[in-house]
């Protein structure tokens, strides 16, 4: 039968509820138990004969002349074995009445939320069971649900459809319920260690604080354009000029780019900056994070991820960002030109755009060539100036920066730097930034005024860390994509 003939017949099954004077989607529910509490106390239930009333979806639907048999889904988890549970509810024609019993097998269908109340048993097959003795409908369906969602092949319908993944995929719910505990794992650690948690505009007047084309928008009480944020450091460096030692954020950043495994337009982000410290600091506390959230996780400090196992006992091996540009591209950063590194970047395939300079090449052919051999936790330091505009230079090298990024199954995972505090040097970066920009370069750095008088007033010697969240959590949930651990993906509408 076609799916809208299959509607047709509920929108009928609903109208006949209408007329019964049933509301088939009531406001409240006088549920007693969860179904996993029902299992867990089974035994004392059934013997005392307490009446309980459960809620849930409708998973399965068999009936037997006088007798059906229900299966019953809530959002509850096995206390004993953590995966989700279900129940079977038994329904008799001569305990729910004649009418009440036809009534019902003739309106419920498979995805419908029910109410039940009743007592528990076992059957003769021991199948732990409630006997029916009063129902209500809590929902009602108007699709049916897919019998085949489980074994579906378009991944990209599963990221569309997510509520329906959720429901017939446990690994991709369970995935989701990780997420949610590695953030409450990072924001608990970072305020046990004096951090105070904030929030900073997500709409704002000129986008700054990352090298990416931002979105765009306009507000019309003010006549104003505004961009979606595409990172909050501005604002948080602008806090620890307040006086703030110690912020982080939890929040979504937006740039308007590309879209693969490492990327989607929205997504999330942790940012912390904490006054007094150096990049050697930020290396030392992230370390001590990760191993820290590994094991409140996992009870050990390696994890596998896509095959591969890796380590998150410190500490990380350092290796300078030329070391490994020289490595795998077998050219010296600092002693090649430009011409040079068009020319390697032509010959890695890599896009060549007009407003490329030297740094953005040598980024490219870095991400292209070094990043995606590196598996165990690496921190890859002192980058060019021409890529860290809101970076310190290094004392003894003013062509490199003290910079970090945390490298781990290929992927970038964290991007950190003792930050620029010198009000001078941070006008000049950002003024070699605006003639990037003026070349047509639109994930250039912008000058900001405000940030630099903010400056002007005195920021103290600081460390900022950025961590992806989303790619924290593919590696820790052994993922593949970040559309894999975001819940609602940005995807491209179908036409039909």
């Amino acid at each position: 039968m076609a799916l809208n003939d299959l509607r047709q017949a509920r929108l009928e099954k609903l109208e006949k509820l209408q007329k019964a004077g049933i509301d088939a989607y009531p406001a409240r529910s006088s549920r007693t138990h969860k179904i996993a509490e029902a299992l867990a106390d089974f035994d004392n239930l059934a013997a005392k004969e307490m009446e309980i009333i459960l809620a849930g979806r409708v998973m399965a639907k068999r009936e037997h002349g006088g007798l059906a048999f229900f299966d019953l889904q809530d959002g509850s988890i096995s206390l004993t074995t953590s995966v989700p549970v279900q129940i079977q509810l038994f329904f008799k024609k001569d305990v729910l009445g004649g009418k009440e019993y036809e009534f019902f097998i003739k309106t419920v269908d498979i995805g419908d939320f029910i109410e039940v109340g009743g007592t528990l048993f076992k059957t003769k097959q021991d199948e732990r069971t409630l006997l029916t003795t009063h129902y209500s409908l809590l929902t009602k369906s108007l699709l049916p649900l897919p019998e085949k969602w489980h074994g579906l092949q378009d991944v990209e319908e599963r990221y569309r459809k997510r509520y329906l993944d959720l429901i017939f995929n446990q690994e991709v719910k369970t995935k989701f319920e990780a997420r949610s505990n590695i953030i409450e794992h990072l924001r608990q650690y970072l305020i046990s260690n004096d951090f105070l948690e904030v929030e900073t505009p997500i709409l704002q007047t000129l986008y700054g604080g990352a090298n990416a084309k931002p979105f765009k928008t306009h507000l019309n009480t003010l006549d104003l354009p505004l961009y979606l944020r595409i990172a909050p450091e501005l604002y948080l460096k602008r806090l620890l000029v307040g006086g703030f030692e110690k912020v982080f954020e939890i929040g979504r950043n937006f740039r308007n780019e590309g879209m693969d495994r490492e990327h989607n337009p929205e997504f999330t982000m942790l940012e912390f900056y904490a006054a007094y410290w150096d990049y050697e600091k930020a290396m030392e506390f992230v370390e001590s994070m990760l191993k820290h959230i590994v094991e409140k996780k996992f009870g050990t400090a390696k994890i596998e991820h896509q095959g591969k196992e890796i380590h998150f006992v410190g500490p990380y091996p350092r290796v300078t960002f030329n070391d490994l540009f020289k490595k795998y591209s077998g050219l010296d950063y600092d002693k090649s030109d430009e011409n040079d590194l068009k020319e390697k970047a032509k010959e890695l395939d890599i896009k060549i755009e007009k407003s490329m300079n030297k740094g953005n090449l040598g980024d490219e052919i870095y991400k292209k060539v070094a990043r995606p051999n590196i598996i165990q936790p690496t921190f890859v330091i002192n980058h060019p100036l021409e890529i860290s505009p809101l970076a310190k230079k290094l004392d003894d090298d003013p062509n490199h920066v003290a910079r970090f990024q945390l490298v781990v199954g290929g992927m970038e995972v964290v991007n950190a730097f003792s930050e620029l505090n010198d009000p001078t040097d941070q006008r000049q970066r950002f003024e070699a930034q605006e003639k990037v920009a003026k070349k047509g370069n639109e994930e250039a750095q912008r000058l900001d005024e405000d940030y630099i008088e903010a400056l002007e007033y005195g920021m103290p010697p600081a460390a900022g860390v950025g961590i992806g969240i989303d790619r924290l959590v593919v590696l820790l949930t052994d993922s593949h994509s970040v559309r894999e651990v975001i819940l609602f993906p940005l995807m491209k509408p179908r036409s039909d």
